[in-house]
């Protein structure tokens, strides 16, 4: 059975959809059968992973996986398309665990699956949190992060009563992260304090090539594999994987 690992913040900005596809590039290369969802009306997993625009979502009848150029990579893409798929939510009287539903399925097919979310707290992340095993919270070393991430731990808290969910935190990745600068000292320093070994120790740099990467429809392991970012998500994943199983 795959282990499920939703990439969550309420804050946007922080590097989810960054984190979600070279995470994922990086599970696939290690040789696990590995699955995106984009779960984000933005359907930038999707551009990040696939050349050519593809329509669908997980929602919809019938969708299916679409392989990527990375073998044991596949996705199921988003876009906005996913909008109206959550008003169709809305309706339903089980609209927040349709997507733990489908995921029935696909979880006997692969090892791991990351769903990328949006940048709210609507019904799309938490279909997502319902569905997952796991959460990881990217988080960029800014102050008004640290708020987003207390308010998003608070609404799991509420999802856990409401609904029994069993989604656990896998850990908290700093990104666009600059130890020089006192602000970002302060900030890495305050989430080891609070979240111990769950702040993982691999934090992410600011760097052209992560930037870049997108526009070509590559993750950082194809497009730049030396770079400085694509040797940090490396780390991330090794370390994530190793708390997954």
């Amino acid at each position: 059975m795959a282990s499920v690992i939703a990439v969550s913040n309420q804050k946007g900005g922080v590097g989810k959809t960054t984190t979600v596809v070279n995470c994922a590039a990086f599970a696939a290369l290690a040789g696990k059968r590995t699955l995106v969802i984009d779960n984000d009306p933005q359907g930038n997993a999707t551009s990040g992973l696939l050349s050519k625009g593809q329509h669908g979502n997980v929602y919809a009848e019938n969708c299916l996986p679409i392989p990527t150029a990375i073998s044991n990579l596949a996705i199921i893409p988003g876009g906005p398309d996913l909008l109206e798929a959550e008003r169709m939510l809305s309706r339903r009287s089980h609209g927040q665990t349709v997507l733990r539903q489908r995921l029935s399925v696909w979880r006997e097919q692969y090892d791991v699956i990351f769903i990328d979310c949006p940048p709210n707290l609507s019904l799309l992340p938490t279909n997502a949190l319902v569905a997952s095993d796991k959460l990881l919270i990217p988080i960029n070393s800014e102050y008004f992060a640290l708020e987003g991430l207390s308010q998003l731990l608070a609404f799991i808290d509420g999802l856990r009563q409401d609904l029994q969910i069993a989604v656990e935190l896998a850990g908290v990745l700093l990104t666009m992260h600059d130890p020089a600068l006192p602000m970002a000292q302060q900030i890495e320093a305050e989430l080891r304090a609070h979240f111990g070994s769950k702040a993982l120790a691999s934090t992410i740099p600011r760097d052209v090539a992560l930037a870049a990467a997108p526009s070509h429809g590559q993750p950082i392991a194809v497009y730049d594999p030396l770079s400085r970012g694509a040797l940090a998500y490396l780390a991330a994943t090794k370390e994530l994987l190793h708390g997954a199983y």
